[in-house]
């Protein structure tokens, strides 16, 4: 379909952005390319794999690079597969693999805030926050308004953003290593098509209504066709208001014979028991954005949008 508004069509815009960003991003792609000169030989008939030094920060970029890089490489993961941006601890060994990396990729400082002064003068780390590229969403509050010059840093849950950063790391690695640029691209072509058959699955006219626990889903909306009607908390390490529990109840959905549905609530923990009290019907649903426990990416967006499509319709 030519249409922008499906998953595919999103998905080709997105690819258009990322032409022009990795153009903009010239001088840095540049400056990888120089650094790894030595390694780009002519193509002989069994190439040596590259030692992979490419470090990526957190456990989504991770499982992505894997998708890129198989068989030909295997990336490093600076911080452990349970710890998100918003958590970022460093050790002296975490600071000593940035340096000798030949390529870091991290999301940028909204979501890694202390990887900022690390790298902030390291020619080889891009940050993709820093490419003018991807589906890019604000912040909302707890009753769903967005603030001004927000971003939501979550943005790997969009399908076609995932597919994006894919093309962005087999861009940089195929200047960095030449001989193995179609293996890359070839890799990030059957990611891409995996997940995006995916998120063709969910695709629904029927809206889903939900609630969060606090706003870190606002990515998978357009592709599980849902509706976000408000949070709980505005962080997730805060607690809800009586005021803001009461607003919910106030606003949530009814059914047309005015019984009152059972609502989703989408949460990274479990919340206090009272508050789960004073917001009944409702129907929790675990979440973990990051998909700490999965080794493959299209895997783990498809159990997540499995888990929300199944809490939504209780």
């Amino acid at each position: 379909m030519s249409s922008d508004s499906t998953p595919a069509g999103r998905c080709g815009e997105n690819m258009r952005f990322f032409v022009i960003a990795l153009l903009v991003s010239s001088a840095t792609f540049l400056s990888l390319n120089h650094s790894q000169a030595a390694t780009r030989k002519p193509v002989s008939q069994h190439p040596a794999a590259p030692v992979s030094g490419m470090v990526v920060s957190t456990h989504p970029l991770y499982l992505i690079a894997q998708a890129v890089t198989k068989g030909i490489e295997t990336p490093i993961l600076l911080l452990p597969p349970n710890q998100s941006g918003h958590d970022v601890q460093l050790h002296p060994a975490d600071r000593q693999r940035l340096k000798q990396a030949n390529f870091v990729l991290w999301f940028g400082a909204q979501y890694e805030a202390p990887l900022a002064a690390v790298l902030k003068n390291q020619a080889n780390a891009i940050a993709l926050f820093d490419l003018k590229a991807f589906k890019r969403l604000p912040l909302r509050n707890v009753q769903g308004q967005p603030f001004a010059n927000s971003l939501d840093p979550h943005l790997w849950l969009e399908p076609a953003n995932a597919v994006g950063i894919a093309y962005a790391i087999a861009a940089v690695r195929s200047r960095q290593f030449p001989q193995y640029a179609s293996r890359y691209q070839h890799n990030t072509q059957a990611f891409g098509q995996r997940l995006m058959a995916q998120a063709n699955r969910y695709h629904s006219s029927l809206a889903r209504p939900y609630w969060a626990y606090h706003d870190a889903y606002h990515y998978l909306e357009r592709s599980l066709s849902l509706t976000f009607k408000g949070s709980l908390t505005v962080e997730h390490d805060l607690p809800p208001t009586i005021r803001q529990l009461a607003w919910l109840q106030q606003q949530r959905p009814q059914q047309k014979n005015g019984t009152i549905k059972p609502m989703c609530l989408l949460a990274e923990g479990h919340a206090d028991p009272a508050t789960l009290k004073r917001l009944q019907p409702i129907q929790v649903q675990t979440i973990d954005e990051i998909m700490s426990g999965q080794q493959d990416f299209v895997v783990g967006w498809q159990e997540l949008a499995q888990d929300i499509v199944a809490c939504t319709r209780t």
